[in-house]
């Protein structure tokens, strides 16, 4: 890849164009945005930027002496040898995709039932697990057989006078 396909610019690109081409790669790439990623996303953000400072770095030392501007086109063209890094984008894309669609098959396949809501009895219970998601969703994972409970429109006002109980094992999964 040559210095301005790096850049994604025009031979006929002005300098201010350059520089922000530059800095929106640098924004993309800098290896500090990768932190917490996998060591190969690391490392591959850590080559990409590398191409993209030696992109620039060959378009600012144009002006420069030739010793200075064959170094920069020494690394443009190290850099054009190695693995594309849009071909590691499109690898990372197509795994999270794959992910994906596994959690929502994984999803679909769990027996899904309606959760069955009874007066509540003596005693205090408290089971509240899963309640940021039901908040969310109208639907609880039953801790006992893993099964998705689908609670009825207007549980939450009906909570302190409801129990709500697996349609699958009848355990107690959601009362205050």
């Amino acid at each position: 890849m040559t210095p301005y396909e790096i850049l994604g610019i025009g031979p006929k690109a002005k300098p201010a164009e350059i520089t922000a081409a530059y800095r929106v790669l640098a924004q993309i790439f800098h290896p500090d945005r990768f932190a917490s990623a996998p060591a190969a996303v690391q490392k591959e953000a850590e080559r990409r930027m590398g191409e993209v400072n030696d992109a620039y770095a060959f378009f600012r030392g144009s002006n420069n002496s030739a010793g200075e501007n064959s170094v920069a086109r020494t690394r443009a063209a190290r850099a054009a040898s190695a693995t594309p890094w849009h071909e590691v984008v499109r690898h990372r894309a197509q795994a999270e995709a794959h992910a994906k669609e596994v959690r929502r098959a994984k999803e679909e396949s769990t027996r899904q039932g309606k959760a069955i809501s009874r007066p509540k009895s003596g005693g205090a219970k408290l089971a509240l697990a899963g309640m940021g998601e039901a908040l969310h969703t109208n639907k609880i994972t039953c801790r006992e057989c893993k099964s998705i409970q689908w609670l009825p429109d207007g549980w939450r006002e009906r909570l302190d006078q409801t129990d709500f109980y697996c349609s699958i094992c009848s355990r107690l999964i959601l009362a205050r």
